[in-house]
């Protein structure tokens, strides 16, 4: 069978890549996996690579051959309904590591896949002030496995722009804002992150609506997701989608781009 030319959701990436991770750890070939369940070499690639959208009959068989207790198959229907209801799917940490391209704005904090070890626990520890240590710590710990798949040689694209009080804001004291700072130069500096800051005393803000993260997939439609207190909500609608890309463009218009030598970023606080 050849390739689909008309491409699913991204959600579907989640799912496609569960079928991969399952099938290495049992230690199979697509191929053999493939000829086990009754489909071509090419039919179960397109459902790894999620150029597809496998029929349910499909994933039982695959379900059943790796084992996975219908594990699969649950997953097959959260992303059938995720397709159908996108502000309802919460696997986000899932479809930014997937896609190719991620741009975000934030007004208040540094984002997760950008975070120290310590600049993580000086946000999260006061923010789930009802937790206790040990669960902040398994928070901060999947902040730094999502920086690290981020960030990484097979990370998607990042820019990310800021807002200057961001940078300045001594969240967790002197030596973690330092740190964070210096972290962020080593990243910008290695070409990992475009970092750009809108300026704390411009006179057009057009990132008032709150922050965001757009998700952009090449081939297929871009997905945004708009951050809240709580949960955020997962944007597929292509009319909310353009202007969500509007205001991006908005934001880059008075953004000022950062390099290593950027005084946000050299400077040591408190005196800069």
């Amino acid at each position: 069978m050849g390739v689909n030319t008309v491409l699913p959701s991204a959600v579907w990436l989640p799912f496609g890549a569960r079928i991969l991770r399952a099938r290495s750890d049992k230690g199979l070939s697509r191929a053999e996996l493939a000829a086990t369940v009754g489909v071509s070499d090419d039919k179960l690639g397109e459902v790894e690579g999620a150029r597809c959208r496998p029929a349910r009959s499909l994933v039982e068989r695959v379900d059943n051959a790796l084992g996975t207790e219908h594990q699969l198959v649950d997953a097959w229907a959260v992303a059938l309904q995720a397709e159908a209801f996108p502000n309802e799917f919460g696997d986000l940490r899932e479809l930014t590591v997937h896609a190719p391209e991620v741009w975000e704005t934030q007004p208040v904090v540094i984002p997760p896949f950008l975070r120290t070890r310590e600049y993580s626990w000086a946000v999260l520890r006061p923010s789930y002030f009802d937790l206790s240590d040990a669960e902040v710590e398994a928070m901060v710990e999947e902040e730094m496995t999502l920086r690290a798949a981020m960030t990484g040689p097979d990370g998607p694209t990042l820019r990310v722009v800021l807002n200057e009080t961001v940078l300045r804001r001594p969240q967790g004291g002197a030596a973690v804002l330092n740190a964070q700072r210096d972290f962020l130069a080593d990243l910008v500096s290695a070409g990992i992150v475009r970092l750009g800051m809108i300026p704390e005393d411009s006179p057009r803000h057009p990132e008032l609506g709150g922050p965001f993260r757009l998700l952009e997939y090449g081939d297929r439609a871009p997905i945004v997701y708009a951050f809240a207190a709580q949960d955020g909500e997962l944007i597929t609608e292509s009319e909310q989608v353009m202007r969500c890309s509007m205001v991006r463009d908005a934001i880059e218009e008075v953004t000022v781009e950062l390099t290593a030598d950027s005084e946000v970023l050299s400077a040591r606080w408190p005196e800069g």
